[in-house]
């Protein structure tokens, strides 16, 4: 399902002109989620999902699928957001935060694997992480665009391609 005209245009803008501000990533970056993973296929995005202890202002979303009979919600993706300036002094801070992220996710709702990504302004990445308790392992790296154009079932982040077909979030899973 490609993007619209509209996340691309700010995309393409952001991408160009990075803003000076967090917060100006957080409706684009929920767009993109919200695209590739719809509720009509059982997945809910939910913003600002954090670790109770945790005192970070960045932004975290949580994609989680439903499961029934009986209703279930399993954690399968969590998304770190943080704003440019942050570029690439903050690279390891932020795959400590998301470890933290991850395990909190193993210690409620995800199961064997949770995937994730992370994203300093217009740089992402992303990678999974199993409950066994070792480190996140990112899976690609760092891609310097939000601009995906096209997604499909091979460029959609390739993640949401590994997460509906490797099993992992099937609603009877």
């Amino acid at each position: 399902m490609p993007f619209d005209i509209i996340v691309r245009t700010v995309l393409e803008h952001y991408t160009a002109y990075p803003p000076t501000t967090e917060d100006a990533w957080y409706g684009p970056w929920t767009t993109i989620l919200v695209t590739l993973f719809p509720s009509i296929e059982g997945y809910v995005v939910t913003p600002q999902h954090r670790v109770p202890e945790s005192h970070t202002p960045d932004l975290v979303l949580e994609v989680v699928k439903l499961s029934f009979s009986p209703l279930s919600f399993r954690t399968v993706l969590i998304v770190k957001i943080r704003n440019t300036q942050h570029w690439e002094s903050g690279i390891v801070a932020l795959q400590r935060q998301i470890a933290r992220q991850t395990d909190a996710a193993f210690a409620g709702t995800a199961h064997t694997k949770v995937y994730w990504i992370t994203a300093i302004g217009p740089h992402w990445r992303y990678g999974e992480s199993g409950d066994e308790g070792k480190d996140p392992k990112p899976l690609i790296g760092w891609h310097h665009t939000t601009m995906i154009k096209h997604p499909s079932k091979t460029s959609r982040f390739s993640l949401a391609l590994s997460l509906n077909y490797e099993g992992h979030p099937q609603a009877n899973a």
